[in-house]
């Protein structure tokens, strides 16, 4: 898993930097941060975006992650769709809650190389343009690490661009790990409000 990590890093420093930007989403329970180079704009259509960021819920559960996507864009005459495939790399530690019948405290360490697809519809709009998007991520027991055995994501999303260097939306997102004792132990699965600045 940290070589994964080591390897998006390299891969970062040695990619042609043109932007960066700022991503969080805040739910109830829930707090996902992350650090972008060459931010994705909806609007404008293709291009490659890293992610390097971390994730943590109110139950105890924390991940450090790195994704990169590339994405592409497909126009009619007056529409647009968004396309977009790449990689997701996590670890971190998962809380085992009292539905599982766990001690108090145990943990489950865990890591993923998911594969990660995405789609989107651009809302035609000269003022502010908007996007309807979902987007997943799997990684089979094959590229799961440490005690994990699978790992799902799930994400859909409502984003209206506010000015061109910011964009605000409201989400849903479902988490999930299998690990070797314990299947279904979800990390998020809830409604969240995010923005993006670009810079």
């Amino acid at each position: 898993m940290k070589k994964a990590l080591v390897a998006l890093a390299l891969l970062m420093t040695s990619m042609s930097v043109h932007a960066a930007g700022l991503d969080v989403a805040l739910s109830n329970r829930t707090a996902n941060i992350a650090l972008l180079l060459n931010p994705y704009n909806f609007r404008a259509g293709g291009g490659s975006e890293l992610a390097v960021g971390g994730f943590v819920n109110e139950t105890g559960d924390s991940l450090l992650f790195a994704s990169l996507m590339a994405h592409g864009v497909r126009k009619l005459p007056d529409q647009q769709y968004n396309l977009a495939a790449g990689i997701k790399v996590l670890t971190g530690e998962v809380e085992i809650g009292e539905e599982f019948q766990a001690s108090v405290g145990d943990t489950e360490k865990v890591g993923a190389l998911a594969l990660g697809f995405k789609a989107g519809y651009v809302i035609p709009s000269r003022q502010n343009p908007m996007e309807i998007a979902v987007e997943g991520f799997m990684a089979p027991k094959i590229t799961s690490f440490s005690d994990a055995e699978n790992y799902s994501e799930f994400n859909a999303r409502f984003q209206m661009e506010i000015i061109p260097q910011a964009l605000t939306y409201i989400g849903y997102r479902r988490m999930r790990f299998d690990t070797n004792d314990f299947n279904n132990v979800r990390l998020d699965r809830s409604v969240h409000l995010g923005i993006k600045l670009t810079f």
